[in-house]
């Protein structure tokens, strides 16, 4: 078995990976991508392939791994995010190479930012920065989340992760999801043909449904409309899951207090979008999953599927289909 490995971690992980292989009736070889595209080794007729968050934020490692999904041996490849909305990964599947992707790794980072700016609204920092500025000493009246519900749309490990942080600060949490979950942290679980009760009741709604085609623009103007007046949307999701026009022409007029998006429908966001100069809306360059501990959780989730693909055994975050038509959508 030809293994590819890549990334910062990826001399390390060469020998946690031959531990986990001990005792397998397997032979494997291991070829090291560093993140300035050279192996060390070579990855001709490689049958794993781990993609790493590092190698996939360098460019020169970026480039020689791209042929690398075109090997026509290779048997499975573990992914660096949760996302499946390239076309890339539906080409793999319909080739049959099984696909991991990352999902869970960066729950707890994005949960982080999630309450970063949840707390940037409610406690009314960026008032507080610009009085700073004008050297204006003023009482600002912020209000509490205590008193507040949080409506987390897509209910995964990030909501799971979102919600746990909601409860510890006294807010009641609503969850929304295709199927129903019993989950301590939920004071409510909502179906999705109720979503619209969640938007009216929550003060700010969070977006991290995975992206395809039954999620595209799932939050259009009826559904901005249907939010709070002093409600915030908050995306982690994809950009796609928005009727990005809906909600320029939602904060334009104030219909609801703000957004803030790590993730829009262009990326990098063009300078002629009209999202960079609304003053009710935050944009951060899809870094909310950012963490420096991201790629041991990637590794860890990585070993563990290495053990169970060698075993022949089912493993975790394996990705069936992408559901996403990309003819019809223009990806």
């Amino acid at each position: 078995m030809k293994i590819v490995l890549t990334g910062d971690l990826a001399a390390r992980l060469r020998d946690d990976a031959e531990r986990v292989l001990e005792g397998i009736d397997v032979s494997p070889e291991f070829v090291l991508l560093g993140n300035d595209g050279r192996f060390d080794g070579d990855p001709s007729g490689c049958d794993v392939v781990l993609f790493s968050l590092s190698a996939s934020r360098r460019k020169d490692a970026m480039e020689s791994l791209m042929p690398l999904f075109g090997e026509p041996a290779l048997a499975w490849m573990q992914g660096p995010g949760a996302g499946i909305d390239h076309p890339v990964w539906s080409t793999l599947l319909d080739r049959g190479v099984r696909l991991t992707n990352a999902s869970g790794i960066h729950s707890e980072p994005i949960a982080q930012y999630i309450f970063t700016y949840v707390l940037h609204w409610e406690r009314n920092v960026a008032l507080h920065q610009r009085q700073q500025a004008a050297k204006q000493w003023e009482t600002i009246h912020s209000d509490d989340l205590g008193a507040k519900t949080i409506g987390i749309v897509g209910y995964g490990g990030i909501g799971q992760a979102t919600a746990k942080v909601g409860k510890a600060f006294g807010m009641r949490v609503l969850g929304c999801r295709r199927s129903a979950c019993d989950d301590p942290n939920l004071d409510a679980f909502v179906p999705l043909d109720r979503l619209k009760e969640l938007l009216a009741e929550s003060h700010y709604v969070v977006l991290c449904m995975p992206f395809n085609d039954e999620t595209r623009e799932m939050i259009g103007a009826a559904e901005l409309a249907a939010m709070r007046g002093d409600a915030v949307l908050i995306n982690v999701a994809r950009g796609g899951v928005v009727d990005e026009s809906a909600l320029i022409e939602t904060l334009r007029t104030g219909r609801i207090r703000g957004a803030t998006l790590d993730v829009v429908s262009e990326e990098p966001l063009p300078e002629r979008s009209p999202l960079w100069a609304l003053e009710n809306c935050v944009i951060t360059p899809h870094d909310a999953g950012y963490s420096p501990l991201g790629d041991e959780r990637l590794g860890a989730l990585f070993l563990e599927n290495l053990g169970r693909f060698a075993r022949g055994e089912p493993m975790r975050n394996e990705i069936r289909s992408t559901g996403i038509s990309h003819d019809e959508a223009g990806a």
